[in-house]
């Protein structure tokens, strides 16, 4: 905050009410550490969610940063204009990060229409089942990297790497069991839901049982 009051001309400087600033940015940042442990701790109490804890880590800092930044310009006399811009792109960054964690920490939806299997989000798809080789369940935790995408707490949507260095889509926001679906291309895995593979693995079965059919009626 006080970076740049050593280049300021005396003029400038003479329109900073810099004593009055010190004891306000002592007594600020006091302030907002005493109340990030005091309401961390009691969110750690009341929540058993780390993601809460997170977003907390996240958000309150920010706000309690971006305040610092906007109350501290009324200590620089003629810095109205200056005050309507840091609010309005202060705001702006506040709002957009809450609705990036919102999107990120969003439920998929995930559903199996007639031969196509669709994956919600960011980083959803519309599988073919005939692009699908097999869907198998995957009952250990997996430790990985992420590559690209969203990951918080136990919540991963994106391209993350396998220990065995496989790159794989992650969409999921539990960790539990997971679905590794194996397609052609690439794999995918997903929250473990048993009727969901019951589902996939019956279309896999008619579809074999309709080529095999067919092949044999050719020959």
């Amino acid at each position: 905050m006080l970076a740049g009051y050593n280049s300021m001309s005396e003029i400038e400087k003479q329109q900073f009410e810099l004593v009055k600033y010190l004891k306000f940015f002592k007594n600020y940042l006091l302030i907002l550490a005493i109340s990030y442990i005091v309401i961390g701790f009691i969110l750690i109490k009341i929540f058993d969610n780390a993601n809460i804890g997170i977003i907390f880590s996240i958000l309150y800092p920010l706000f309690g940063f971006f305040l610092l930044i906007y109350r501290s310009l009324s200590y620089y006399r003629n810095s109205s204009k200056t005050n309507v811009a840091v609010l309005v792109v202060g705001t702006a960054i506040i709002i957009a990060i809450i609705t990036a964690i919102s999107i990120g920490l969003s439920n998929p939806t995930i559903k199996l229409n007639d031969n196509k299997l669709f994956i919600s989000g960011p980083y959803g798809k519309i599988l073919n089942i005939d692009d699908i080789l097999s869907v198998e369940r995957i009952s250990t935790p997996i430790q990985t990297k992420k590559i690209s995408g969203f990951q918080m707490g136990n919540v991963r949507k994106g391209k993350f790497e396998l220990p065995n260095n496989e790159i794989v889509t992650i969409i999921s926001t539990a960790d539990k069991n997971y679905l590794m679906i194996n397609t052609k291309s690439s794999k995918y895995i997903i929250d473990f839901d048993s009727v969901l593979q019951s589902k996939i693995n019956e279309k896999l079965k008619s579809n074999k049982f309709y080529q095999h059919t067919n092949s044999h009626t050719f020959c």
